[in-house]
C-alpha cells in the first residue's frame, strides 16, 4: 500500500469489479484522472488490477495522490467528480462502489499532526463533561431510575453517562479545546485549565443554588 509522505497525501480506494467490466472501469478512472488534473495539488493516480480466485472478479486498488489532504477533499467533494461518476455509471453500466482505506487518513494525521494529546488533558475534559451529565441525570431520572434498587440504578446510570460523554459531550469539548489539547505552551495550558476550573465552579454554584432541584429541597 502506498503511504502518505511528508509532501503528499495518498487516498487509497479498494474496489471489486467483474472481469468483463475491467475496460469500462479503466475508462472511468482515465476520465477522473484527466478531470483531477485541473485541481490544484493533484499529483496523479495509480490503478492496480488483481485477479481474484476463479478470475471472474477483479480487485482494484487505486491510489490518488495530492500534495495536501485539503486539496484531495476538495476534489472528492467536487461536482465535476460526481458528474463524471454518474455519467460513467450510465454509459458503462457499472455502479461505482468502493471501500476507502481509512489508514490513508490515520497515517496522514500521524505524520502531519502534533504529538499525542497528554492523558491529563483528556481526563480534565472527561471530568468537565461528567459532572453536569451525572447531576442532570440524577435530576431528570429521579422519578424513574431513582425508584430502582441502587445497584441497578447505578448500572443503568453509568451506561447512560458513558454513552453520552463518549459520543456527544467529550467530542464536543474536544473540538472547543482542540488548540489547547495540542499546545505545549505552559501559558496556554494554564489558560485552558483555568477555564475548566471556572466552568466547574459555575456548575457547582448553579446546582447548589437553583431552587427546585431535588438535592436543594429544604427538609420540613
Amino acid at each position: 500500500m502506498t503511504e502518505p509522505t511528508n509532501d503528499q497525501f495518498v487516498y487509497t480506494i479498494h474496489s471489486t469489479v467483474e472481469a468483463s467490466q475491467r475496460e469500462g472501469y479503466q475508462i472511468i478512472q482515465d476520465r477522473l484522472n484527466r478531470a483531477a488534473q485541473a485541481f490544484h495539488g493533484y499529483l496523479g493516480q495509480d490503478v492496480v488490477f488483481d485477479d481474484c480466485v476463479g478470475g471472474a472478479t477483479l480487485k482494484v486498488t487505486t491510489h490518488v495522490r495530492f500534495e495536501e489532504l485539503e486539496q484531495c477533499l476538495h476534489w472528492l467533494d467536487s461536482p465535476e467528480r460526481r458528474a463524471l461518476i454518474t455519467q460513467a455509471e450510465k454509459l458503462v453500466g457499472y455502479r461505482y462502489r468502493f471501500h476507502l482505506d481509512a489508514s490513508s487518513f490515520d497515517q496522514w494525521i500521524q505524520i502531519r499532526g502534533p504529538s499525542r494529546t497528554p492523558i491529563w488533558k483528556v481526563n480534565l475534559l472527561v471530568w468537565l463533561a461528567l459532572y453536569p451529565s451525572v447531576m442532570l441525570l440524577m435530576w431528570l431520572g429521579g422519578s424513574t431510575l431513582g425508584q430502582l434498587p441502587l445497584p441497578l440504578n447505578m448500572l443503568i446510570s453509568n451506561l447512560i453517562t458513558v454513552l453520552l460523554n463518549g459520543y456527544v459531550l467529550v467530542p464536543w469539548l474536544s473540538r472547543i479545546y482542540s488548540n489547547w489539547m495540542q499546545t505545549a505552551s505552559w501559558r496556554w495550558n494554564l489558560v485552558g485549565c483555568s477555564t475548566i476550573v471556572v466552568a466547574q465552579g459555575l456548575l457547582l454554584l448553579l446546582f447548589s443554588t437553583v431552587p427546585g432541584l431535588p438535592w436543594n429541597v429544604s427538609l420540613p
